[in-house]
C-alpha cells in the first residue's frame, strides 16, 4: 500500500483586509479556501497556479508555519510535530543568506540548524549537484538570484530527506538552471524521494510530475495526474488557461446574479 506522505483536508485561511483591524470592520480574504490535496510517495507533485493564487500559503500551512483557520493537515501521516521537519528539505522561492559568507560555509550553518554536521563528501556532492562546487568559496551577497535559489535547494538536499517541499524552485533561473532543477527532481523521484512543489511554469509540471493541482484564487480546481489534466500530452499550458478562466467566468456569472 502506497504511504500519503502529505495530506491536507479541507483547509481555510483568511487574513484580515487592514492589519490590526477588527473582521467585522474591515472584512477578511480567504487565501486558501477548504483545499485538500494528497501526496503519495514517491511522486513528483506539481502545484500549479498564477501569481497570488494560494500556493505559498497552502506551503507554509502544510510547513506548519502559519495556522490555518479550519480543516487538518497530516505529514507522513501524522500531525505536523517538530520531528516531521527531519524528515523535510524545504526552500523558499526566496532564500535568504548571511551575504558575507561563503556558499561552503553556508552549508555548514544549514547543518548546524539542523542538528548534524555537514559531511565534507556529502557538502561537495550537494554542491557539485547544483552547479556551485566551483563557487564554494564566493561570498553569496556576489551570487546572482539564480544561484542563490540553487544553493537553497542544496541546503535541503543537505539532511538527505524524504520528503522535498520546493516554493518556485525555478523562479530566477535561466533555462540551463531551469534544466539542472528538473533532472535533480528526478533524480529524486529515482532515489524513492518525494517532491513537493509549486511553480506557475506549466510546461515543468508536463514534462516531469507525476500528479498535479491547479489552485486559483485559493481554490483547488483541479487534482489529478498529468495524463489526466493533459490528455496526450497537448498543450499544458493551454489547458491551464481554460480552467482558470473558466472558473473566472462562472463565479462572474454567479455574482452578476446574485446582484
Amino acid at each position: 500500500m502506497t504511504q500519503t506522505v502529505l495530506e491536507l483536508k479541507n483547509v481555510s485561511k483568511s487574513y484580515s483586509l487592514a492589519p490590526g483591524s477588527s473582521k467585522e470592520a474591515q472584512g477578511r480574504r480567504a487565501a486558501i479556501d477548504n483545499i485538500s490535496l494528497t501526496l503519495s510517495a514517491g511522486q513528483i507533485y506539481g502545484f500549479a497556479g498564477l501569481n497570488g493564487a494560494g500556493k505559498t500559503t497552502s506551503i507554509k500551512a502544510a510547513l506548519g508555519l502559519i495556522r490555518p483557520d479550519c480543516g487538518s493537515i497530516e505529514l507522513f501521516g501524522e500531525a505536523i510535530d517538530a520531528a516531521a521537519f527531519n524528515k523535510i528539505g524545504f526552500c523558499p522561492e526566496k532564500p535568504v543568506f548571511y551575504e558575507t559568507l561563503t556558499a561552503n560555509e553556508i552549508v555548514d550553518f544549514s547543518g548546524k540548524l539542523l542538528g548534524i554536521v555537514a559531511d565534507d563528501t556529502r557538502k561537495k556532492y550537494i554542491l557539485e549537484r547544483v552547479g556551485l562546487y566551483e563557487d564554494r568559496h564566493k561570498r553569496v551577497g556576489a551570487f546572482s538570484k539564480g544561484m542563490q535559489q540553487r544553493l537553497g535547494i542544496a541546503c535541503a538536499m543537505l539532511h538527505d530527506p524524504a520528503l522535498y517541499i520546493l516554493d518556485e524552485p525555478a523562479s530566477g533561473l535561466d533555462p540551463l538552471g531551469r534544466r539542472l532543477i528538473k533532472d535533480i527532481l528526478k533524480e529524486l523521484k529515482q532515489a524513492g524521494k518525494t517532491v513537493f512543489f509549486s511553480t506557475h511554469i506549466i510546461s515543468d509540471i508536463t514534462e516531469i510530475c507525476d500528479k498535479i493541482a491547479i489552485i486559483h484564487k485559493g481554490r483547488i480546481l483541479f487534482e489529478g495526474s498529468v495524463d489526466e489534466f493533459c490528455p496526450e500530452h497537448k498543450n499544458g499550458e493551454e489547458r491551464f488557461v481554460r480552467i482558470v478562466q473558466d472558473y473566472d467566468r462562472k463565479a462572474l456569472s454567479a455574482g452578476a446574479e446574485e446582484a
